[in-house]
């Protein structure tokens, strides 16, 4: 008995590789270790040197990498054909119609500001189209009470852009009318809506007319009959004023210097010394020595006509100088001078001038944007007024 015993403690300490059970040992454990040293079934040492046994370590890690590789590429593989199937989703664009909120929110806005005014105006249907539009829009015919405008043909608008129409024909437009022209206005010639940019051009902001927040008024009828156009009626701009400054002194320029240079190009004769000039005028031909001896011998005059000698040209100025002769320098400048100051326009001071000008300044206290011909070229033939809000609060006024 002893010999086994040793047997089995020898057996036991040749497994180390084995895997601990973290289970509790149960009570068969001595009628395992019995039949272990008894030579063990190959059914049951198999399944404990299949445990014990590690794969090699050399094989471990390629196998690892080439699962770690194959996961990779079937994951990259699945996501490329996931961002391939996920549809590219398109912001919906806005709808070219008003909300019925919006447009309720409009028209009680009408009613606001427009129950002051004594206004003639017919509704028409909401527009949208895009960023244009406007959800109340009317075409306004008449404004004002006893100083009633007339707008011909009736500009198309926004409810608060009427609005400001009215108080700007009571405040500005009639007062200017009536102490400069006497009379009062009574027909405005403009236009207001128009889905556009500004200045047309697609690389600028949407213009206040696209919302029908601004007019354009190119004349206005009085009630005498006249019509004061803005593109007539303003006069030169400082802008014409200085560009014909400056044209008119570049021609100065080119006048006196091609004085001085036909000047300095002319071939000068030097005057003859008062000796020279005598003997010069001494001295008689042979001619003119027959001449005298026949008319003494006969008393006849000889049938060629006599030397009339140096005569002057009647052309010729009486004080001997050649009229044919380039002016000198200083006649020259002074004359492009009076020219500089004859080509240089004016301001206008006429009455449809001072009216107009007046009419300008005092439209700037009402509207926040207010354009004339003195803006640009583009704004020469009519006024700019719209109610544009701003971050600022700074209206514009040119």
């Amino acid at each position: 008995m002893p010999t086994p015993l040793r047997r089995a403690e020898g057996t036991a300490a040749l497994l180390p590789d084995r895997a601990p059970d973290d289970t509790p040992q149960q009570a068969g454990g001595s009628q395992q270790a019995a039949i272990d040293v008894n030579g063990p079934s190959p059914a049951v040492t198999a399944a404990p040197r299949a445990a014990a046994t590690p794969p090699p370590a050399a094989e471990t890690p390629k196998t690892a990498a080439a699962t770690d590789q194959v996961a990779g590429s079937s994951g990259a593989a699945n996501a490329s054909e996931t961002r391939e199937l996920v549809p590219i989703v398109k912001a919906a664009p806005p709808p070219d119609e008003w909300t019925p909120e919006q447009l309720a929110t409009e028209l009680r806005t009408c009613l606001q500001v427009l129950a002051p005014a004594a206004a003639e105006i017919e509704l028409a249907e909401p527009m949208k189209n895009g960023a244009c539009g406007t959800p109340a829009p009317l075409a306004l015919r008449r404004l004002g009470g006893s100083r009633r405008v007339e707008f011909s043909p009736p500009p198309t608008m926004n409810c608060r852009l009427a609005a400001s129409l009215n108080d700007w024909i009571e405040k500005v437009l009639q007062p200017s009318a009536e102490k400069v022209l006497g009379t009062r206005v009574k027909r405005i010639i403009g236009a207001s809506y128009s889905c556009r940019n500004v200045y047309n051009n697609p690389k600028l902001t949407l213009s206040e007319h696209a919302t029908g927040n601004a007019i354009d008024i190119s004349a206005f009828v009085t009630a005498d009959g006249r019509t004061v156009k803005v593109l007539s009626g303003w006069g030169p701009t400082d802008r014409d004023i200085v560009a014909a400054q400056k044209k008119a002194e570049a021609r100065k320029a080119v006048a006196v210097a091609g004085a001085a240079s036909s000047l300095k190009g002319k071939a000068t004769v030097p005057p003859l010394s008062a000796e020279a000039a005598e003997a010069k005028s001494g001295q008689k031909s042979p001619a003119n020595l027959q001449k005298t001896e026949y008319r003494r011998e006969t008393g006849k005059t000889p049938q060629e006509k006599p030397d009339p000698g140096p005569q002057k040209d009647a052309a010729t100025p009486k004080n001997g100088a050649d009229p044919k002769a380039a002016p000198a320098p200083a006649e020259k400048a002074g004359s492009a001078s009076k020219d500089v100051q004859a080509a240089i326009p004016k301001p206008a001071t006429s009455k449809e001038a001072m009216f107009l000008k007046r009419l300008h300044e005092g439209s700037c206290g009402l509207f926040t944007t207010v354009l004339g011909p003195e803006a640009n070229e583009a704004h020469r033939d009519h006024f700019h007024l719209d109610i544009k809000i701003r971050r600022s609060k700074t209206p514009i006024c040119r």
